[in-house]
């Protein structure tokens, strides 16, 4: 039996890889395409976004190369009617299924930490070179920060001051739980800014909520402070710079997304968004196992007559762009709150999930 497991694991694999690789050359030729058009492009800069793009890529080459290993690797082994033979040794299909199974598991989890940790570091890459919010182009001294959400706050830095906040609501334009920390030239702590909330009204105005101004914090001398409710206050910032900032919160790993979502519901702010975001890395891996099963139906049609290559080559293509195309789609309705965001992650992998279902109780006989 090992050897016949060895025999699965080996064509399995060689189709599997042999799928990312060109679907992986597709995929960077059109992104090197797109670069070569930008003139402002160098060679340098498109090899360079390419390397970071790749593990974007993978999220949607994994999931069909697992159905295309499936598929070619069982359509190999009944061309050269080996598969009539595994089973006529005491091989069932159970066992069969269970062995492509645990392969599509392992490919599903390799993806899992690729869309969990390191997708988020490329894309935090890209964003360093590409997408600096233009609170940073004002002050070579100022910088953006949102490494410290473990404490749910976003932070970061200008010319004199430090800026917190939980979370911003693009739609209404309110930031949540806002900090400022202002200092002087002699860089000591001199002023400190708190309130509940700030709503922009124009301009550099902004309207706050519930808080507390204190100054006087550079002297020796007691602080001076003095609590307000409602003051209106002006922000060096706009509003394209905290949607800026609102963008890099996809340079987040998984657990960090998590808690960054956690404090968007406590603040009432929708968060379908990021929640479609932090479960797609969850359902991208499962769909991998999915696939990878989805294509063994074929097991219970050994017969080599049954298989065409040439169809298989077309049923591969037509899946594959469905595939994105429906994947895609599925996302955006999530992200804009038109479907819940489960339905937009787990709702095409739960479909084929229930047609396995199907499918394997009805040839439950043929084990």
């Amino acid at each position: 039996m090992f050897t016949i497991r060895k025999l699965i694991l080996k064509e399995w694999l060689t189709f599997f890889f042999g799928a990312v690789f060109i679907l992986l050359m597709v995929l960077s030729l059109g992104q090197i395409l797109t670069g070569l058009l930008k003139a402002t492009n160098e060679i340098r800069n498109i090899l360079i976004d390419l390397a970071l793009e790749i593990p974007t890529f993978l999220i949607r080459i994994f999931p069909v190369s697992c159905l295309i290993a499936s598929l070619f690797s069982i359509n190999k082994l009944k061309s050269r009617n080996e598969l009539t033979a595994i089973f006529a040794s005491g091989f069932s299909r159970r066992q069969f299924v269970l062995c492509i199974g645990i392969i599509g598991a392992i490919v599903g989890t390799t993806l899992f930490f690729i869309n969990g940790y390191l997708v988020p570091y490329t894309k935090h890459q890209q964003s360093e070179m590409t997408n600096i919010p233009s609170i940073v182009r004002k002050a070579k001294n100022s910088s953006v920060s949102i490494n410290a959400m473990k404490s749910g706050r976003i932070w970061f830095k200008g010319q004199d001051y430090f800026f917190s906040y939980s979370s911003f609501d693009d739609k209404k334009n309110i930031i949540y739980d806002l900090s400022l920390y202002y200092y002087n030239t002699s860089f000591k702590f001199s002023e400190e800014v708190t309130a509940d909330s700030a709503k922009y009204i124009e301009g550099n105005s902004w309207l706050l909520n519930k808080g507390m101004h204190v100054t006087n914090l550079e002297n020796k001398t007691f602080p001076e402070p003095s609590p307000f409710h409602e003051k209106i206050f002006p922000l060096k910032e706009t509003i394209n710079d905290f949607k800026k900032i609102n963008a890099d919160i996809s340079t987040l790993n998984i657990w960090r997304l998590y808690d960054y979502i956690a404090v968007l519901r406590t603040n009432g702010i929708n968060d379908s968004e990021y929640f479609v975001t932090f479960l797609d890395k969850f359902s991208s891996g499962f769909t991998c196992l999915v696939l990878a099963i989805l294509a063994s139906v074929a097991l219970f049609n050994p017969n080599r007559r049954n298989s065409s290559f040439g169809s298989n080559i077309a049923f591969v293509l037509s899946f594959t762009f469905i595939y994105w195309f429906v994947y895609s789609y599925f996302m955006t309705l999530g992200q804009t709150s038109k479907i819940p965001a489960v339905v937009a992650t787990f709702g095409v992998p739960s479909l084929f999930v229930i047609y396995l279902s199907f499918y394997f109780i009805y040839h439950r006989k043929l084990r």
